[in-house]
């Protein structure tokens, strides 16, 4: 009775927030619960309630969370549909741009779920595990190895991932709201020991990563919502959007090859794991704009965009790629 009580009380916060929402009509970053939540303490709430409840409801309240999110925000939800017909009109359904929403929340979940685990667990929620071959090719090379991703999945347990399979891997992220989040999130990574390396829009960023991969180190970073002017337009199967060059520009000034990777959640609630061939990026006659634009484009078509495909209810872009 307990449960059906809580179940019918979110359902109801749930339709009350949707008639809120259509009132209001605001974008959902600038909503107070939005700015409220994304700190520290929310995550650290969500570790203490997940030791609170236990493994079995803390997924029951995550799904209810994301459907309450996806309810409440029409807007996002058309945005979200719009990115999804991009890989494929046909699943660009309002289920499934409320599935994406429902997987952000169980995603904030694992979060919790890693927070009252040991390391162990990391590798149980491990499913099917594809390209390991690739990984060594790469790291063949005598070099690091970039590893490239998106938003897509849970990108975040990738570097946990890789780190317990034996791969000491390093992060790059831009800075979150808040300093004390920025510092909560790393200090969370190197915990499953996961480097991260804050970076900006700066030559040295650029010159303390590339000494990094000459030196061996193994980098992840995300490159399908760009942050700043340096990108290349990639057509996908039904569009066109921007993706990052600087996977590329970084793995032409250290030598360290590139493997696109993705990590997603499967039906049966574990994780699968795929990597790419690696991508090897060489300066071409025709210049340093042409040479970015070649790899940058191969690196989205033949990695990336694949992936995404894979599960687009699991690409999570909140506001329309395609301008």
């Amino acid at each position: 009775m307990r449960l059906r009580h809580i179940l019918i009380f979110a359902g109801v916060l749930a339709l009350l927030a949707a008639a809120l929402r259509q009132r209001r009509g605001r974008d959902y970053r600038e909503a107070k619960f939005y700015k409220a939540l994304y700190r520290p303490h929310a995550f650290e709430l969500a570790i203490s309630a997940r030791r609170l409840v236990g493994k079995a409801l803390s997924m029951w309240i995550a799904r209810l969370i994301g459907t309450g999110y996806a309810l409440a925000h029409p807007k996002v939800l058309r945005e979200i549909r719009a990115n999804i017909a991009l890989l494929d009109p046909l699943k660009a359904t309002w289920k499934n741009a409320a599935r994406v929403c429902i997987h952000q929340a169980l995603n904030f979940r694992e979060y919790a779920e890693l927070g009252v685990s040991n390391t162990g667990v990391v590798l149980d929620m491990l499913g099917s595990k594809q390209g390991i071959e690739h990984i060594e090719d790469a790291r063949s090379d005598g070099k690091g190895c970039l590893f490239v991703t998106g938003h897509f999945g849970f990108f975040e347990l990738g570097g946990l991932v890789m780190s317990q399979l034996g791969y000491p891997m390093t992060t790059l992220t831009l800075p979150e709201p808040t300093t004390e989040l920025t510092r909560w999130r790393a200090d969370f990574r190197k915990r499953w020991g996961v480097e991260t390396v804050v970076v900006g829009n700066d030559a040295f960023s650029a010159v303390e990563i590339t000494r990094k991969l000459r030196n061996g180190a193994m980098i992840a970073l995300l490159s399908d919502r760009p942050f700043d002017a340096n990108i290349v337009e990639v057509d996908l199967p039904h569009g066109r959007i921007p993706f990052s060059t600087a996977p590329v520009l970084l793995s032409l000034l250290s030598g360290a090859p590139i493997v696109a990777a993705g990590i997603w959640r499967e039906p049966n609630g574990q994780f699968a794991t795929e990597a790419a061939p690696p991508l090897r990026p060489v300066w071409l006659p025709e210049g340093r704009e042409a040479t970015l634009k070649h790899f940058t484009t191969r690196l989205a078509k033949e990695g990336l965009v694949p992936l995404f495909a894979r599960a687009p209810e699991q690409w999570h872009h909140y506001s329309r790629l395609e301008k």
